[in-house]
This record gives structure tokens, C-alpha cells and sequence, in this order.
């Protein structure tokens, strides 16, 4: 049987609320994919700051160690390797950072990459769903000589 004019334009609104719901979906997706990468970088940004902080009192508390077991307030063997030391744990840190920010920026270009994919998803089927009920007749007329 051939639809009615009306049948085919809320056939197509229809569609177009499916896509809606399937962008609103892969949108929430992205957003959740999003919130988890922040919220994993923050932890471990936390965890390296931590790490750093308590390399650093131990350099100090090794140097005072030194110090005092040396008997000199001050030693250039003793700054030096401070100074190294202090050096590599800094080095450490910005390497440590440097990969959770990339970390960081390849979950969110992920999801990124999924979000397009399910947006080219949606709108596939909706198009293809367009084209199904366009080529329905319309009418009675339509469907007797269409």
C-alpha cells in the first residue's frame, strides 16, 4: 500500500529524532570519555607531584645526614650530589608529566574519534532511511501507476 504525504513526513521526523537521540548519545559518550581523562590525569598527576615531593625531603635529609656525619656545615662533594640528585628527580618529573599529558591528549583524541564515527554512523542511517521512505509511493495515485 502507498503511504500518505503525512505518513512520510512523520516517517521522516521520526528519523530525525532517531539520529538526534544516536548524537545525544555518542555525545554523552565523548563527554564520559572526557571527564574519565581528566579525572585520571589529575590522579596521577597527584601521585607523581607526591613522589616528586617526597624525593626532594629525602635528597634534603640524606644531604643533612652527610652533613652532620662529616662534621662540615657545608661540603662541595655533598651539594654537588645534591645538586645531581635534585637534577634527576626534576628530569624525572617533566618526563613523568610530559607523558601524562600526552596520555591525556590520546584519550580525548579518541574519543574524539569516536564521536565523528558515531556521528557518520547516524547520519548514514538516517540518509539511508530518507531514501527508503522516499521511495515509497505517495497517494493513491501514486500507488496505483507509480
Amino acid at each position: 500500500g502507498a503511504q500518505t504525504k503525512e505518513e512520510a513526513e512523520r516517517k521522516k521526523q521520526l528519523a530525525l529524532e532517531v539520529k538526534q537521540e544516536q548524537m545525544e548519545l555518542v555525545g554523552d559518550v565523548k563527554t564520559q570519555a572526557y571527564e574519565q581523562a581528566g579525572s585520571q590525569f589529575r590522579g596521577a598527576q597527584r601521585d607523581v607531584s607526591m613522589g616528586t615531593g617526597i624525593g626532594m625531603r629525602d635528597i634534603g635529609a640524606s644531604a643533612d645526614v652527610a652533613r652532620s656525619q662529616s662534621g662540615l656545615a657545608t661540603s662541595g662533594t655533598i651539594e654537588q650530589k645534591t645538586a645531581i640528585q635534585t637534577g634527576d628527580l626534576m628530569a624525572k618529573y617533566k618526563s613523568d608529566m610530559t607523558k601524562l599529558f600526552d596520555t591525556r591528549s590520546l584519550s580525548k583524541s579518541s574519543a574524539d574519534l569516536q564521536y565523528r564515527s558515531g556521528e557518520m554512523s547516524a547520519e548514514e542511517a538516517y540518509q539511508s532511511t530518507l531514501t527508503d521512505i522516499e521511495s515509497q509511493p505517495t497517494g493513491f495515485m501514486e500507488g496505483m501507476f507509480g
